[in-house]
């Protein structure tokens, strides 16, 4: 059977791969980034508490730098996704991804690639999108809505059986 999916790229899309890499080709050093985050999150409260006690008029700057890395480690698949979006060509916003029986096609006005399915590293699935993942740095993402041949619920069977790999519900 063939599965043909056109998906429009945007912010949102960027964010859900963002989050995507980061629970699944990336869960180490997103967990080692985030606990060191705490720590130093901890550590500037701890600061700004200590020179609040003792009268010094500076201790807001550790807790602006707290509450900045707290909005930063909240908001990081948002700012990968916009960090991401700025080297994605605008020609390459449409993609036509054409999966049949031994390979599959990622198709835009910018380029066509042909993949293998054991190329494939990582599959992961949101209530919108399938993601794939080729690396750690390279993600590809179809939009579940974005089906013209086929059903969402068939290609999660279909991408399961090619690829030999659990699909990651995140």
């Amino acid at each position: 059977m063939e599965f043909v999916n056109h998906t429009v790229i945007g912010q949102k899309e960027l964010t859900a791969l963002a989050r995507g890499a980061r629970k699944s080709v990336r869960r180490k050093k997103g967990r080692i980034v985030r606990a060191l985050g705490a720590v130093i999150i901890a550590l500037n409260l701890f600061f700004a508490w200590t020179s609040l006690r003792i009268g010094d008029s500076r201790w807001w700057v550790n807790g602006a730098l707290a509450l900045f890395l707290l909005v930063v480690i909240f908001g990081e698949d948002w700012l990968n996704g916009r960090i991401s979006a700025k080297y994605i060509m605008p020609e390459a916003q449409e993609v036509t991804a054409t999966f049949g029986d031994e390979l599959y096609a990622h198709a835009s006005k910018m380029s066509d690639s042909r993949f293998t399915y054991d190329q494939i590293q990582a599959v992961c699935e949101t209530s919108d999108y399938f993601l794939f993942y080729l690396n750690r740095n390279l993600g590809q993402i179809y939009d579940k809505n974005g089906f013209t041949t086929g059903t969402p619920m068939a290609f999660r069977e279909f991408i399961t059986r090619k690829t030999g790999l659990t699909v990651r519900n995140i």
